[in-house]
């Protein structure tokens, strides 16, 4: 039996091939869990310079096809679209979760707003590129941890136990160049975790976030042509100490580890998955 038999995840941006949040709900539903699995399309969204031929030529369907390997391995999954941005699909997604599955015991917030014309210098950054990034990193994370949170507190018991995991970034724990909006948003999401893990302690509930380092995904392709070009530091394997980049698998084992009910004594915390790329 895993350690997560009997209980219901629900996970954000979960459409790509090489994604963080597939590798998520799998690990997930190894471990036991029943998994919903979300995006906002269901191949989910590439980035400005990112062409997707691997999942092209892979015949890729997204979000069912990640439903189906989650029922592969003996679990029942749900696959939903929504943006989390937008305040009543969030709300519906989790009652659409609660009234398939039963209950959710554990929120992931993966879903990530595409890198596109915020990747400059801040001052050219347009409002509305800035404003979109912040829409579906802090905006999004807050909406379906708020919405996961009044089932969890509403639910027979009392509302004892649950877990909420954001992921923030090591851009969220020190800001770099080309990237205001998107570190002003992982930076936001730190602050929303420490808050909501004080306020949900009594409850039961913890709120972490996990702040991956370089991982590398279908999503960087982009970082890959930006480096190219001279605008991006890329994914270079000498940068981490460990000597080589992350892994979405990487990413999935500190989800893991956070989602574990032995892990009830953790809360409030950002956890750096970085291969040593930040010491503090």
């Amino acid at each position: 039996m895993g350690m997560l038999e009997g209980k219901v995840a629900l996970v954000t941006g979960c459409a790509r091939m090489h994604g963080l949040g597939r590798s998520i709900a799998r690990a997930l539903a190894e471990a036991g869990a029943d998994v919903a699995v979300t995006d906002i399309g269901a191949t989910g969204v590439r980035n400005a310079l990112e062409k997707g031929a691997a999942e092209a030529a892979g015949g890729w369907q997204g979000l069912p096809d990640v439903a189906k390997g989650i029922e592969a391995l003996g679990r029942r999954a749900l696959a939903l679209l929504g943006d989390v941005g937008e305040e009543r699909d969030a709300e519906r997604m989790v009652r659409d979760t609660v009234a398939s599955l039963g209950r959710i015991d554990i929120l992931v917030n993966n879903a990530g707003a595409p890198h596109g014309a915020d990747r400059n210098s801040s001052w050219e950054v347009p409002a509305a590129a800035f404003d979109a990034v912040m829409r579906i990193n802090a905006r999004g994370t807050f909406l379906m941890s708020t919405a996961v949170t009044r089932h969890l507190l509403a639910r027979e018991g009392g509302g004892r136990g649950g877990r909420i995991i954001n992921m923030s970034s090591s851009s969220g724990q020190q800001g770099l160049p080309r990237r205001a909006a998107y570190c002003a948003s992982k930076f936001a999401i730190i602050g929303l975790t420490q808050a909501m893990a004080l306020e949900l302690a009594a409850h039961g509930i913890t709120v972490n976030a996990i702040c991956p380092g370089p991982v590398d995904t279908s999503r960087n392709e982009s970082t890959r042509a930006r480096a190219a070009a001279g605008q991006d530091a890329g994914l270079d394997v000498n940068a981490t100490p460990v000597g080589r980049i992350g892994q979405p698998m990487d990413v999935a084992r500190a989800v893991l580890f956070l989602a574990d009910p032995a892990a009830d004594f953790v809360t409030g915390q950002a956890i750096g998955v970085n291969g040593g790329t930040h010491m503090r």
